[in-house]
């Protein structure tokens, strides 16, 4: 009954290795490895494998298995620090790897030198007895070490991810349209569907050790899934490239009055009305200062303090007026998907819902409302 219970596990491990690795190729291929999903999966994929494979090597009682312990527990502590130096490229153009961020790589670097150091020495008869404890479901202290270090680094690097995400969306979210939002709501997702895989598998982990030989793969390929539906549905094109930097520090503003700021909004509420560029899903608080001629900074604290909106909500409403108008028009063969495309929404679920938001109920019902 063990060895068929064995034989079903390491099947599956098999499996879930050839499905990552194919993956991999198949996203690496399909998106050139341009706007981010690509990059995730080539991160996730290089530190799994190789502890998938250890595992595997482990199970079946080859002698090699030790030789995948070295590259499992350098590359398996790698896949944090990648994660976050992945989120910050994403939304940070100007970010670029330097001598000053090797320090993250330390714990690999000490996990590697000390797992070295404590298989190096042993003969063939310990290295089994090694591996005899280690498939019992308990550990050895490479493993612990491992362990420790992985689970530290989970909770400093999510961490800092998810504050670093929630401070750019603010900055995105205060500057940009809804293209800027749409194009970092899918990392967002992609970190939190990795932080919760991530710790599943550590409390069950903890609980039973021995499910790590199938339990990590598992989840790895549901977050591999999750990337593939991103490239399927979100086509994750061109992403935060034209961002400015939000880390640079604010440059002082002159303090306006509530009369210049009510000038600014006066203006830049024409200009959107006149021009019609709030149907435009790519507009940008960038483009907006360069038509209009106000610095970009102005008109993001005159729309703040004047209006009490940022400039997301104020686009946001007039394409919902706009939507409204022809949701009544005489002519209504508009259905809702031209209505959506029209006034510069980016997908019918972002349109329902920021409809329904400023409107209290759904286009729809909103439209049987006004008719009676």
């Amino acid at each position: 009954m063990f060895e068929d219970t064995t034989l079903i596990i390491n099947i599956i491990n098999a499996a879930c290795i050839l499905f990552l690795i194919l993956m991999l190729i198949t996203l690496a291929a399909a998106t050139r490895m341009r706007g981010g999903a690509g990059w995730a999966a080539l991160i996730v994929t290089v530190a799994i494998v190789p502890a998938s494979l250890s595992n595997l090597t482990r199970d079946l009682a080859m002698d090699c298995f030790v030789w995948f312990m070295y590259p499992r527990v350098f590359l398996s502590l790698f896949w944090f620090p990648g994660l976050w130096f992945f989120t910050k490229s994403q939304l940070d153009h100007s970010f670029r790897l330097s001598i000053r961020h090797l320090w993250h790589t330390i714990p690999a670097f000490i996990a590697l030198v000390y797992t070295i150091v404590y298989y190096a020495p042993l003969s063939a008869e310990q290295i089994e007895a090694e591996r005899i404890i280690l498939v019992s479901g308990k550990e050895n202290m490479p493993v612990l070490m491992q362990d420790i270090f992985g689970m530290t680094q989970f909770l400093c690097y999510f961490t800092a991810m998810f504050f670093y995400v929630r401070k750019q969306k603010k900055y995105i979210h205060n500057n940009y349209s809804h293209s800027g939002l749409t194009n970092i709501r899918w990392l967002v997702n992609f970190l939190i569907v990795h932080f919760v895989l991530f710790l599943s598998v550590m409390i069950i982990y903890a609980l039973y050790p021995r499910t790590d030989s199938w339990l990590c793969p598992i989840a790895t390929v549901l977050g591999m899934f999750y990337l593939i539906y991103v490239v399927i549905y979100h086509s994750p094109a061109p992403y935060l490239s034209h961002l400015p930097n939000g880390d640079a520090p604010a440059t002082p503003l002159p303090a306006m009055t509530t009369a210049q700021m009510k000038e600014i909004c006066d203006t830049v509420v024409q200009y959107l009305q006149t021009s019609h560029a709030y149907k435009n899903g790519n507009l940008t608080l960038a483009v907006l200062s360069k038509e209009t001629g106000i610095p970009q900074k102005n008109i993001s604290t005159a729309i703040n303090t004047y209006l009490k909106k940022n400039f997301f909500e104020l686009v946001n409403a007039m394409r919902i007026e706009e939507a409204k108008r022809l949701l009544q028009s005489i002519n209504t063969s508009h259905k809702i998907e031209s209505i959506v495309t029209e006034c510069g929404f980016h997908s019918r679920s972002t349109f329902f819902s920021t409809f329904k938001k400023m409107e209290g109920t759904s286009p729809t019902q909103w439209l049987k409302n006004v008719q009676n």
